[in-house]
């Protein structure tokens, strides 16, 4: 399941790049066709020559972007982003221009009634390097290369559709809006960086945020920060609710951890357990800083979600919610276990809050009901 779910998020990424590269690919050769650059322009109809450019586009784009999201991120991932984006860069603009001269060659082919391997074909191939219009096709090729991985890089820091929103100015002013919000904490975290050391802590963390992010992306959650050894999870009200994504969440980071549990005991001697609080409302969005810029989420619903997540030990359960956000799910009764576990009084908080649990999330040594009023 992970693995599928893995897979399904590249799969979205290489849509995305086919997509706008091809895309791309068009609108360049109609331009270069209007201003009749090149010697393809000059001598082939419009249909003929943007055909040929969209087609060479198209192609680059499924094989660079299968080679880029596929192999070059996982393989420079422990690198330097520095040295990711360049050694990237130019493996994509080498055979970018590769398969531009590729399809040149099979097209001339084609019209000339030749084989791909004659002299004639390869000798007019080589000329291509000496012409502008060609060295335009390399420089072009490079710099949309060198972007998509900026964009990647920076959706991995955001999260996706983060940058479209930043470039529209969605966060240039502060805006008011609802979203839905998990706090995610590794439980005994403090006993368990004792026994491991800060480093294999450290990279036991890192293991954790990776290995549940497959089902924050499947569920359209974002996430909105790293705190330590815990994870703030956010979604908007409308891809929270649907289809209950913020409780399949959290049931899908559990069947994470649980598949790969074996990997957990065999590099550290155990398997993270975590503990969660979820709750809903409205919060205030926008970039703020000078030297530094983020984006920035603030409100009462955030404290209160801390607050939730803070009292799951105090009553030795994995996962608790607010009544507000179970209302606003309208769960199925007959397919959630759920259990109320009383209204209590939040530290810092003036009025009360009623929370809920499931019998599944409870451990076996907890109270069926804590009713706290």
């Amino acid at each position: 399941m992970y693995l599928s779910r893995k897979f399904k998020i590249r799969l979205q990424r290489l849509t995305w790049i086919v997509f706008f590269w091809t895309l791309i690919g068009a609108l360049d050769a109609m331009g270069a066709y209007a201003l009749s650059v090149g010697d393809l322009a000059h001598n082939r109809g419009p249909a003929n020559f943007i055909g040929f450019n969209v087609a060479s586009a198209f192609l680059s784009s499924i094989v660079s972007g299968i080679l880029l999201v596929f192999y070059l991120r996982d393989r420079f991932q422990m690198k330097s982003f520095g040295f990711a984006l360049l050694i990237s860069s130019l493996v994509l603009s080498v055979l970018n221009f590769a398969i531009f001269l590729l399809t040149h060659t099979l097209l001339l082919s084609f019209e000339y009634g030749k084989e791909a391997l004659d002299p004639a074909l390869l000798a007019r191939n080589t000329a291509l390097f000496e012409r502008p219009y060609y060295i335009r096709i390399l420089v072009f090729w490079s710099i949309i290369a060198f972007l998509t991985i900026i964009t990647m890089h920076v959706n991995e820091k955001y999260c996706s559709g983060v940058l479209l929103k930043m470039i529209l100015g969605h966060y240039h002013r502060p805006r008011e809006e609802e979203r839905v919000f998990m706090f995610a904490d590794i439980k005994s975290s403090t006993e368990i960086a004792e026994k491991l050391g800060h480093i294999r802590f450290f990279n036991l963390l890192n293991d954790f945020f990776n290995d549940v992010t497959g089902a924050i992306v499947e569920t359209r959650g974002e996430i909105y920060q790293y705190v330590g050894d815990e994870i703030v999870i956010s979604w908007t009200m409308r891809n929270g609710l649907r289809n209950q994504n913020c409780i399949r969440c959290y049931n899908l980071m559990q069947e994470a951890i649980l598949t790969r549990s074996s990997r957990y005991l065999d590099k550290y001697g155990l398997v993270p357990e975590f503990k969660a609080g979820l709750h809903c409302g409205l919060i205030t969005t926008g970039e703020i800083g000078v030297i530094k810029k983020d984006i920035v989420f603030s409100g009462d619903v955030l404290n209160t979600t801390a607050r939730i997540q803070a009292v799951c030990n105090k009553f030795r359960v994995r996962i608790l919610m607010s009544r507000y956000l179970l209302d606003k799910l309208n769960l199925p009764p007959n397919n959630f276990d759920l259990k109320r576990v009383g209204i209590i009084e939040l530290k810092g908080k003036k009025n009360k809050v009623e929370l809920y649990t499931f019998q599944n999330a409870m451990y076996e040594d907890s109270y069926e009901t804590i009713d706290i009023t």
